[in-house]
């Protein structure tokens, strides 16, 4: 089984990205380990890196097209949502259209949460905006190839519990 790890990380807060970078390194450290696990890869590791090389005017094009080739060619998509990320959604829409079934990854680390709010529409009608639990949008928890969601608040905790789901798919 090839397992792409997808996750956004252009609004993790810099206080805390080493740390996330590192529960990132040891959640697909862990997801190797499973002996049916053919194959695990992640932008951080498989085309950061190699973007930083390419002529800037080519890496948006390089980018989509690296990362949506690693969403494509993997069995299961292991996605962290716990930060917003237009890069993520797209993985997440790619892998739903090609059938890859998706665990979904939800942390909540204090300060990704975002706040209710209400708002008023031209009919003088009010409403509170639908934003589910305030870390991960309801359009996007509300994927049909999500099997599973995990919700974790210690990097620690969760990568036990992804490598117990990944179990299920192979």
């Amino acid at each position: 089984m090839r397992i792409y790890i997808a996750c956004g990380l252009t609004h993790v807060p810099r206080d805390i990205f080493s740390s996330y970078v590192s529960y990132l390194h040891t959640l697909a450290r862990a997801l190797k380990e499973i002996p049916t696990v053919t194959g695990v890869r992640y932008a951080l590791v498989d085309s950061d890196p190699q973007l930083a090389l390419k002529p800037a005017t080519n890496r948006a094009a390089l980018c989509y097209d690296w990362d949506r080739r690693m969403v494509e060619e993997a069995n299961l998509v292991i996605a962290d949502a716990s930060f917003p990320s237009t890069g993520l959604g797209i993985e997440l829409q790619i892998a739903e259209t090609a059938g890859i079934p998706i665990i979904m990854l939800i942390g909540d680390y204090g300060i990704n949460r975002v706040r209710r709010v209400h708002y008023r529409n031209p009919d003088s009608s009010e409403h509170d905006l639908q934003i589910g639990e305030g870390i991960v949008s309801l359009m996007a928890l509300g994927l049909p190839g999500i099997r599973k969601t995990v919700a974790y608040s210690r990097n620690d905790d969760v990568i036990a519990a992804v490598v117990e789901a990944v179990k299920l798919y192979v």
